[in-house]
């Protein structure tokens, strides 16, 4: 019986009867004559009655079959198939494929083909978590940065590397929400490949290298100021941009030249570069080198903490310690090495792993925002400052309204407005004072 084909494109039962997609069609010919050239290779099946070797309208290349059998093939590499799968079409007694009589094409039954179906459902489902989570996640962001950028009290290096890794995360964040909507959950674009989905891969990326390498310059900017603190300055600083911005770019350039090539080498584009390749390594390699010196970095940032909490009993020494490396861990991104270890298919297990995954890359951007801008307390104490200000202020005016004169203040007044002009002067000197100059001492660089 025939089966009943679900495509991201609507296909009618004779394939031949609609236009198909450029790239789908250019696929079904590839097979067809592959197929075609295989057939006059081999040697036909002379005992008895059999079915001739065929192609069918879908590429399945079927051999020389015994009559009153069912042929059996693995399902050909259609987008959206399940190429471990099989294909099955019945030789008749009389030695004649089995043939759909209201089209005439042979009656073949791709169901098992089908059956990634219900697995790509059951991944959008991870989808929906990733976009949701990166959905929270940019407005965390935006905040973050709306507060870092408004204050000019927050402006020194450490915090521009922070300002650096949120743009990278929000990007991040951006493009992959794209992708996800524009691309993953629409069928039909992956089928037609066009250029545009490719160009939006290469974005994300993009971003999302840019994104491990900010973890590593935070990494990078910690450990050196930790090492020699009155030695780093803007050359520090621009040797992060030209690693953060600069090398991304520069991998993502030679990933994408060598994909584009290999594609058109082997007149194959996989639809918008969804699956994996191994030319990603470009990328990953110098990520994953990236992630096992963070981990150096925290190990030696750690062994100097506690060098310095000596003389603190021991219970306090591991407990600033632990402290310091949990939070250290989102900033560098270590929490990633983990996500290599997969546990087997088809498990509970399984299930959990990949909502754990896709919580832990989405919200990423979020959890560092929360730790190193909403608790940071050098921001809690510039806004606490701010906002004490614009309240004094407020009272000030609303004197004035009443009494209708210039001077109408009290004694009490005038001392509280000149005592927070002295105290906002003062802390604003001590923390441009604390960015230049002692950031080594700091170990926690928002904390």
């Amino acid at each position: 019986m025939t089966s009943s084909i679900r495509s991201p494109v609507p296909m009618s039962r004779n394939v031949s009867d609609r236009k198909l997609p450029e790239r789908l069609t250019l696929v079904f010919d590839n097979l067809k004559a592959e197929c075609r050239k295989m057939i006059g290779q081999s040697t036909p099946l002379r005992d008895g009655v059999s079915c001739p070797r065929d192609v069918d309208l879908w590429g399945g290349c079927w051999p020389d079959t015994p009559a009153g059998t069912v042929a059996n093939i693995t399902c050909p590499p259609i987008p959206s198939f399940n190429t471990e799968g099989h294909a099955h079409l019945e030789c008749t007694m009389n030695g004649s494929w089995s043939i759909d009589t209201d089209t005439g094409n042979k009656l073949v039954n791709y169901t098992d083909c089908l059956s990634e179906t219900d697995s790509f459902e059951e991944g959008t489902r991870y989808v929906y978590i990733y976009i949701g989570g990166f959905s929270f996640s940019l407005v965390m962001l935006l905040l973050s940065l709306a507060i870092f950028l408004r204050f000019k009290q927050l402006r020194c290096d450490r915090i521009k590397i922070h300002v650096n890794l949120f743009l990278s995360y929000l990007f991040t964040g951006v493009s992959w929400i794209l992708y996800f909507v524009l691309v993953t959950l629409d069928g039909k674009v992956l089928i037609e490949n066009p250029l545009w989905c490719r160009m939006l891969h290469v974005l994300c990326q993009y971003f999302l290298v840019c994104n491990f390498l900010w973890m590593f310059c935070e990494g990078l900017y910690l450990n050196t100021i930790i090492m020699c603190a009155l030695t780093v300055g803007r050359k520090l600083l621009i040797f992060c941009y030209v690693i953060g911005w600069g090398v991304s770019f520069f991998l993502v350039s030679i990933y994408t030249a060598v994909r584009s090539y290999q594609s058109i080498e082997t007149n194959l584009l996989v639809g918008c570069w969804l699956e994996e390749s191994s030319y990603q390594y470009i990328m990953y390699g110098p990520v994953i080198a990236s992630l096992i010196i963070n981990a150096l970095f925290l190990v030696n940032i750690v062994r100097l903490l506690l060098s310095k909490l000596r003389r603190l009993p021991d219970a306090t020494q591991t407990k600033k310690a632990t402290r310091a490396t949990l939070i250290l861990v989102p900033l560098l991104g270590l929490q990633y090495v983990l996500i290599p270890f997969r546990p087997p298919s088809g498990t509970v297990i399984e299930e959990i792993y990949h909502v754990a995954v896709a919580l832990l890359t989405s919200l990423q951007g979020a959890f560092v925002s929360i730790m190193y801008c909403f608790l940071n307390g050098e921001v809690i104490s510039v806004m606490t400052r701010k906002y004490r200000q614009r309240k004094l202020m407020h009272k000030r005016s609303s004197i004035r309204s009443t009494t209708g004169q210039n001077g109408g203040y009290t004694t009490v007044d005038q001392f509280q407005m000149q005592h927070l002009n002295w105290k906002h002067n003062y802390q604003k000197v001590a923390f441009e004072m604390e960015c230049t100059l002692s950031d080594g001492d700091r170990v926690l660089p928002s904390q």
